[in-house]
Parts: structure tokens; sequence; C-alpha cells
């Protein structure tokens, strides 16, 4: 038994102030700090007390008895080996650094460590191409949308917690709201998972229909669909479609006309690329153009004829 503050003396860790700031870690020395149970626990206790305090770091000695470790030495040990990397020094005590955070986001999502198997199910929408129910089903992080013909509809990655507690179809909701999130990112230029700059593209030349791509080329991250998912991200076709009563919110990617139908767009230009789309609902009319980075210019013209 330690004596009234003696613990905390014993704790106390001044060892490190002064040092030079650390070299980059290579990526293998970053994910074999993450190797021992031990040090995924400080992560963890680190994010509990971010979310549950007002203070941003904690003490070393009110961490290592979260983490429930006796030994200090064993502690301390451990917890350097995350430092510079995933965990900082700062004052009054210890805290995620924002690699830090993203990893134990990670984990708590389940990204690594579960594997989710849901489906099939029908879904209250019918393919455009052949007029039979669309079919979801999701698997190892992966939601896909096809029909009994196998027509791809749409597919998009989803975070294992996603689906602890949702239905199939809530989870196809979210897959649809994380890639409108992550077209829009791309048209910026921005790489929706690395967040390293990404190059959009339309290609017209061999696929059956034009097709909007960005890849990255720092982590290979990849956005491929119809062209028109450029037009289901810009305000003012939505604003169109809102008031003709379809929304994103409500309707799925692959029931908006410029998305399904093929007919709706024609080249105006090859070189710069310029397309257009004709967008009628309700008796009125939208015009959009898009180049060859995927930017939309959108312009009501009336009521159809």
């Amino acid at each position: 038994m330690t004596a009234p503050g003696e613990d905390d003396a014993i704790d106390s860790d001044e060892t490190s102030d002064g040092e030079e700031p650390a070299e980059r870690r290579a990526p293998a020395d970053a994910f074999s700090a993450l190797s021992d149970p031990l040090r995924v626990s400080i992560l963890q206790e680190l994010s509990a007390h971010y979310r549950t305090s007002d203070e941003a770091a904690i003490g070393f000695a009110d961490l290592r008895r979260r983490v429930g470790v006796r030994d200090p030495g064993r502690f301390r040990y451990h917890l350097n080996e995350l430092r510079d990397g995933f965990v900082e020094k700062a004052d009054g005590g210890y805290r995620l650094t924002h690699a830090g955070v993203q990893v134990v986001a990670a984990i708590l999502a389940g990204t690594y460590t579960e594997a989710v198997s849901m489906g099939p199910t029908e879904l209250d929408s019918d393919c455009p191409f052949c007029g039979r129910p669309a079919v979801a089903t999701c698997e190892d992080g992966r939601c896909l949308v096809t029909c009994d013909n196998e027509h791809p509809l749409f597919q998009w990655s989803v975070p294992p917690n996603a689906t602890a507690d949702a239905t199939l179809p809530e989870v196809v909701d979210l897959a649809e709201l994380l890639a409108s999130q992550a077209i829009e990112q791309s048209l910026l230029g921005v790489c929706p998972q690395c967040y390293d700059s990404i190059e959009p593209t339309v290609l017209v030349d061999g696929p059956p229909r034009p097709l909007f791509r960005a890849v990255c080329g720092t982590c290979g991250g990849r956005i491929v669909g119809p062209v028109g998912f450029c037009l289901l991200v810009d305000p003012d076709v939505t604003a169109f479609c809102r008031r003709h009563g379809l929304t994103l919110r409500d309707d799925h990617v692959w029931e908006f006309p410029f998305v399904r139908d093929d007919s709706s767009v024609t080249v105006l230009e090859e070189d710069p690329l310029r397309l257009a789309f004709d967008v009628t609902l309700g008796g009125e009319s939208l015009s959009a153009t898009v180049d060859g980075r995927g930017h939309v210019t959108a312009d009501e013209t009336g009521g159809a004829e």
C-alpha cells in the first residue's frame, strides 16, 4: 500500500521534457506500436477521457489507473512506444494526436476487426434497366445494390459499426450519403479517404456511357460511376429536383433521371470536353453542362413543350 500522494510521485514523468522531436516513423514502425493490447487500451482510455472531460490531457498517474496497470515502469514503457505517433505530451499530461484519434475511431468502428454479412434484401425500388426489384447486400464492409438480372446499380463501403443496429435499407441510405459526400469532395480535388489531392475526370471513350472517375495517386481510393453523379451534388440541380419531390434523402441515386437515362446526355464538345444534360420533371426543364473535370453549370429553361 502506498501513502497518499506517493503514487503520483512515483508516476511523475519528467524524463522526456526537452527531448528533440522524433523523426517521422516508417508505416511499419507506426503500426507495430499498436501490436500490444496494453497500448490499444491506452489509446482507448485517452479517447474516453477526451469524450467525457473538459480537460484535453490526462495526467500519467490518472491514465495508468484508468488502464489498470500496477507497475509504473511497465506502463511508462508502453506509453512511450506510442509517443510522437499516436500520443503526445501536453500541459497537464497526455493526449491523442490526430493519428491517434483516427486509429481509435477505426477501432471503435470495427474497420480492422469486424466482418458483417447482411442480405440479400429487396428494396422499395426497381431496376431502371429491367424493372426488376432492386436487391441489396452488405458483406465485408461493402454495400452493393443490383437486381435479379445482375444490373449494377450502386456500391459503396460502410463501417461495420454502422450496421450493428440498422436494417439493410438503412445501411443503403447511409452508403448513398457517404458516396454523395465523397463525390462532392472529389469534385473539389480532395481524396475522401486520405485527403490528398485527387484528379476527377470524365470519360467518354470506351465505356457504354460517359463515366465520372476520380482516382487518388496516394492511397488508390477511387470513385467510378455515371457522370450524372456529378449533378447529384450540384445545388441548382438538387434544388430543381427537390421542388419536384425528388431528394437524396427519400430517393435512391439510381432513381434520378440523369443518372439512369443515357439519352439525357449528349457530347457538345470534345476538346475541351463538355457534356449537356436535359432534365425534365413535372413539366419543367433544366439544362446542365458538365466539363471534363465533372464541374456542373445548370440553368432552368422553363416549361417543357
